[in-house]
């Protein structure tokens, strides 16, 4: 939810939206079947290869999970051009920097370029999918590496552009299924941990219409995710994980400048 352009020297941009992460392929796929053996581990005992396959999927779902995200960021101009920036987005903070290097008056085109390290506060929730799955000690940091091009007007934004991110994550995993459905506290705790490296490749446009200096806008990414993880259960390793899937962010939001 950034346009193409930085503010003036000394101005401010700031947005409040909200996307949504919609994954699809591999990652979808093993939610899948792992919503499926926990609807049955209430009434069976699962086997250490079902066990493995929830694991696995709740490894998916830190990764990369379906969510409704809010976020707020504020970006500021020390100088002309140069923007520094710090966004929230409910579990991660990114601090972020960008230059303009193509002016719209003088090139026909607005262009930048930028550089964010974003970092996770909070683990990413799983949700009522897996409810018998939490995650402890979680981690994750990422790069991101923005590209954008773009027009500009009193009554409208336009932007897109490629998007590259990096991302380092890691989890312990903590599973308890009940045994006995008769007897609630009598249940099986078994400790896995997930961890690896991803990348996303993609694409993303907008479009925001206002006045001046409030606009709304719309902005869709697409990426894919390119991941390999290690899934480690009683430290041993149990599978190594490729997620490959392609995910679609629409987002909503307000822009500001002032």
């Amino acid at each position: 939810m950034q346009p193409a352009h930085v503010a003036p020297k000394g101005h401010v941009q700031a947005e409040l939206g909200m996307d949504i992460s919609i994954p699809t392929g591999s990652i979808s796929d093993l939610v899948d079947v792992a919503t499926v053996l926990v609807d049955a581990s209430d009434d069976r005992d699962l086997t250490q290869a079902e066990v493995d396959q929830i694991y696995a999927a709740a490894g998916s779902l830190a990764l990369n999970p379906p969510s409704v995200t809010p976020h707020i960021g504020v970006g500021y101009t020390p100088i002309d051009n140069l923007e520094v920036s710090l966004r929230f987005a409910t579990s991660s903070l990114r601090l972020g920097g960008r230059y303009q290097f193509l002016n719209g008056e003088k090139h026909g085109v607005d262009a930048s370029v930028g550089l964010g390290l974003g970092y996770y506060i909070l683990p990413l929730p799983l949700g009522d999918t897996l409810q018998i799955v939490e995650l402890e000690d979680f981690t994750r940091f990422q790069i991101d590496v923005p590209l954008v091009f773009g027009k500009q007007g009193n009554w409208y934004r336009i932007w897109g552009g490629p998007r590259f991110m990096y991302t380092h994550f890691g989890t312990s995993l903590k599973l308890a299924i009940p045994e006995d459905v008769a007897k609630a506290i009598a249940g099986r705790s078994e400790l896995a941990s997930f961890g690896g490296n991803a990348f996303y490749v993609g694409g993303q446009g907008g479009v925001a219409v206002g006045y001046k200096h409030v606009f709304f806008g719309f902005e869709l990414t697409l990426v894919q995710l390119i991941s390999n993880g290690n899934l480690q259960v009683l430290n041993q390793t149990v599978r190594e994980l490729d997620h490959n899937s392609f995910i679609v962010y629409p987002a909503l939001g307000f822009m500001g400048e002032f």
